[in-house]
């Protein structure tokens, strides 16, 4: 799949999760830049090794689980630049996200998962090549009617209070 997929993948299931809270009265889980980072980690295994070809996936290094492994405490390190309440939420779904564009490319080719060890090949072509731009279209316009929906769930939030003092 393209990057575009990778990328938006997670951030928009983060952003659902942070509609629905918002929706719930609640405060917003992911702190200011969160979203950005889960998505850069989502797209992550492409930028340590671009590839423009399958066979150049199933030699990359960055698309197996040991890659993912030994990314999760370079992602714990790095969260704590964020609040301190909020880094476990952040290291898991920056992982998740790494964890989501080996899935997508699992189901879009196949993924040498266990390499070095060994050169099985996880998944096969259940979302031809055709489908690829239409996948990055269709996440595009999800996170940014997401993100339409959270402002609107924040305006809606901050009148609240004015609108229950009126009553």
């Amino acid at each position: 799949m393209f990057i575009g997929t990778h990328a938006l993948l997670p951030v928009a299931i983060a952003l659902g999760i942070d509609n629905v809270r918002i929706a719930l009265g609640r405060d917003e889980g992911f702190p200011a830049w969160a979203i950005p980072a889960i998505g850069l980690a989502g797209a992550l295994p492409d930028l340590c090794t671009p590839h423009l070809s399958l066979d150049a996936r199933y030699t990359s290094w960055s698309h197996t689980m040991l890659f993912a492994a030994c990314l999760l405490p370079v992602l714990a390190g790095l969260a704590t630049f964020f609040p301190k309440g909020t880094r476990g939420l952040v290291t898991a779904s920056a992982w998740l996200a790494v964890i989501l564009h080996l899935a997508s490319d699992a189901v879009a080719g196949g993924i040498c998962w266990l390499r070095p060890w060994r050169d099985d090949v996880l998944g096969t072509y259940y979302i031809h090549p055709n489908y690829w731009p239409a996948s990055d279209a269709v996440f595009v316009l999800l996170t940014w009617g997401l993100l339409i929906v959270r402002r609107l769930l924040r305006g809606r939030a901050a009148d609240l209070p004015a609108r229950r003092a009126a009553t």
